[in-house]
């Protein structure tokens, strides 16, 4: 760890300071030492590098060491936890997307939550302390991470419930904020809502609240067009019930996905119609968009023996090709692939008549 050699390559112009706290810290590793003085060295020493995984690995073992013994189990004081995560709140500050740093907060809770009463309060506190993170950037792909790990953790009901509405907030703060639809999805399938969820349907959203969610998709999709997010839940709801029933094999079920699919086809059908009618505005860009007709072509594929939706789809998928040029060949391929199941069902059909 940062020891060059006595005839380094490419030397590394440490400062004095940094140099004489690694040079200190390496000796205390050597002999294993974790006391009091070994801690307060890795405080300086993270002070000067924050992304030093040896360094957090290395102070979270003296934690476990100074701490009060409890059995065989390692644990870590709740005090110590406590002014810990201060601390590394304070680093945190200046080093939003640090590895290290947010995988120490969770060790440190793992830990906390062994030995605190109010486990719920805890992990209220530490979303509190994610929502400021999220505040100054709202896509942090660590601080989402963690709210999703302490959701989990906890698999707490009141938690679960709340965090459907705080994915929401976030949502109407940025609509284009794809992590936070990412949120409402995790929170609403891995919540296990009873009243939410289908028997033992490997944890999907019942058809019931496919139909809210579906609503609140095209809500989001209506008030931008061209903001991909919405679509993609919308698509992801949708072939999640249609892909449920069609393994469950219950012709019933079939039918219900098959109309809820239909349904916001229609719905979708009436947005283009309406967009397409527009004058071009500020507010209004002219020309289709591109997120709304691959959306459109993604429901219209799953009916591989309907003529009429596939001539739909690869008519959008021809559309498609002139509208969003850097994705051509992404399109052309799909429009083949189209093509092919259309000369399949066209044979099929003559087939049949044929026989008759």
């Amino acid at each position: 760890m940062l020891h060059d050699g006595p005839e380094p390559v490419c030397s590394i112009a440490y400062s004095p300071e940094f140099t004489q706290a690694y040079d200190y810290l390496r000796a205390l590793l050597k002999v294993d030492e974790r006391s009091e003085r070994a801690f307060n060295l890795t405080s300086l020493c993270l002070q000067l590098n924050p992304a030093n995984y040896t360094v957090w690995h290395f102070r979270r073992r003296c934690l476990i060491s100074l701490s009060s013994v409890s059995g065989q189990t390692p644990t870590i004081d709740a005090e110590r936890i406590r002014k810990d995560l201060e601390f590394a709140d304070k680093l945190g500050g200046t080093n939003p997307k640090n590895y290290q740093l947010w995988y120490h907060r969770r060790a440190l809770l793992e830990f906390q939550f062994e030995v605190e009463d109010d486990v719920l309060h805890v992990a209220k506190k530490e979303l509190e302390y994610v929502d400021r993170i999220l505040e100054d950037d709202s896509k942090n792909y660590h601080a989402w991470s963690h709210r999703q790990w302490i959701m989990k953790a906890l698999n707490n009901p009141e938690l679960w419930s709340s965090e459907v509405e705080y994915a929401h907030s976030k949502v109407l703060s940025d609509p284009r904020n794809n992590s936070a639809w990412n949120q409402r999805w995790f929170a609403l399938h891995e919540g296990k809502v009873p009243s939410d969820y289908a028997v033992d349907r490997h944890s999907a959203i019942s058809l019931e609240k496919a139909h809210e969610e579906a609503s609140y998709a095209l809500n989001g999709a209506d008030v931008d067009p061209f903001n991909e997010s919405p679509w993609r839940y919308l698509v992801g709801i949708l072939m999640e019930q249609w892909r449920l029933a069609k393994r469950g094999g219950d012709l019933g079920d079939m039918a219900k996905a098959t109309a809820l699919i239909r349904e916001n086809i229609g719905k979708i059908r009436e947005m283009k119609k309406s967009w397409d009618e527009q004058p071009p505005t500020d507010d209004h860009p002219p020309g289709p968009s591109a997120s709304l007709l691959s959306a459109l072509v993604d429901l219209l594929e799953v009916f591989t023996d309907d003529k009429e939706s596939l001539t739909e789809a690869k008519a959008l998928l021809e559309e498609l090709m002139l509208e969003d040029p850097i994705r051509r060949k992404y399109w052309l391929k799909r429009e083949k692939g189209i093509s092919k199941l259309l000369v399949s069902t066209w044979q099929e059909g003559g087939d049949a008549e044929s026989s008759a």
